[in-house]
């Protein structure tokens, strides 16, 4: 069923658009440029794919302009058909973010592939690594094209010999434009309350909001389950919202393919959460008229009655006693002698996994 919630909050992380340096090369390594600049390489028959005219651009959310992370992805976005890997920011990322959605890194070079360095591999930036695209593979040696943060474009040939080879080549497979990602984590951090991360992508939609639907209880389409849709604008995104069910549920992300594009809807992921219900807790005392030769004693219960873990009896900031109640119990718990006066004593349950904290003032009066 749809389930008609109540206020949502959407915290949209704004992922950084990220940026990748190339370094001056190692020690007695050998930069062979073939061609530096658009236009300069262009006049030369060697292609920058319809970059140059675009270069400005944002592809797969890197920073536009002149930046080894931008250029890649704008080469693995036109003529063919990339979904990104969750992960992969600046290009030190690129190869742990394929590994981790189960994409190819190897040594073996292939037309189309990805050079990745590593940080401070072979030349490339201590700090944020690089990527080129593979335009031509040669015996022992292999020909990219790149851009460079604060530098340009250029074709080069690197050799296994002379000190730049990659950390490994990522051999991105092509999409059928379904949208790809994960679901990272959920908690519920007060009652009926869903906190949770995950990051999508649609490989053949334009840039803006991604639509993604919550089923609660079993996957969509299951009887009973509890559904809503929402919407988040970037490739990460952070979501609160309010629920109806409580207690242990099995949650289902998925993000619902672009209308009017290729794909279908895609499953992220399955993840099991305990969504927290209020707790209320309840306490007077035995007698709350009593002389300083007595000891206080004070009733104690939680509700509902499956509620269960630490309550701490407090005056001000200091613990008088702490006890544990276990589901559907009562107790009665004797106190520490106070000193003559009124006192303002606070009965405070401690939040569980699938119940609020919750509390209780009472007061005594000490003869």
């Amino acid at each position: 069923m749809r389930h008609a919630h109540g206020p949502v909050r959407l915290v949209v992380v704004v992922v950084a658009l990220v940026t990748s340096l190339w370094a001056a090369p190692a020690q007695g390594a050998t930069i062979t440029v073939l061609c530096t600049g658009f236009t300069g390489c262009l006049t030369v028959g060697r292609t920058d794919g319809g970059y140059g005219t675009v270069y400005q651009q944002s592809f797969w959310s890197m920073t536009g302009g002149h930046n080894c992370t931008n250029y890649a992805a704008y080469r693995l976005t036109h003529g063919r058909l990339v979904a990104r890997p969750p992960g992969t920011n600046s290009a030190l990322t690129w190869g742990p973010a394929a590994i981790h959605a189960g994409i190819p890194v190897d040594d073996a070079p292939v037309v189309g592939a990805v050079a990745w360095w590593d940080a401070g591999v072979g030349g490339a930036s201590a700090t944020s690594g690089h990527v080129a695209y593979v335009e031509a593979v040669l015996p022992g040696a292999v020909l990219v094209s790149e851009d460079n943060l604060n530098g340009d474009f250029r074709w080069r040939l690197m050799t296994r010999l002379d000190g730049t080879w990659p950390s490994g080549f990522i051999h991105y497979p092509e999409s059928d434009g379904s949208p790809s990602g994960e679901f990272t984590s959920v908690t519920s951090p007060d009652a009926g309350t869903l906190d949770f991360w995950g990051s999508a992508t649609d490989p053949d939609a334009a840039a803006g909001s991604r639509t993604y639907l919550v089923s609660l209880g079993g996957p969509r389409g299951t009887a009973g389950a509890e559904t809503y849709t929402f919407e988040s604008e970037y490739f990460r995104f952070h979501r609160i919202s309010h629920v109806g069910t409580r207690g242990p549920i099995s949650m289902f992300l998925y993000a619902l393919n672009t209308p009017g594009t290729a794909g279908d809807d895609v499953l992220l992921g399955q993840r099991d959460v305990t969504i927290r219900a209020t707790s209320v807790t309840r306490a007077s005392f035995v007698d709350s008229s009593i002389a300083r030769t007595q000891h206080p004693k004070v009733r104690i219960s939680l509700a509902p009655t499956q509620a269960s873990g630490v309550v701490d009896v407090m005056r001000g900031t200091t613990l008088l006693k702490r006890v544990t109640m276990t589901s559907g119990t009562r107790q009665t718990v004797t106190l520490p002698r106070q000193r003559k006066g009124r006192w303002t004593i606070s009965v405070r349950y401690r939040r569980s996994v699938a119940f609020t904290a919750s509390s209780r003032t009472v007061y005594l009066r000490v003869r």
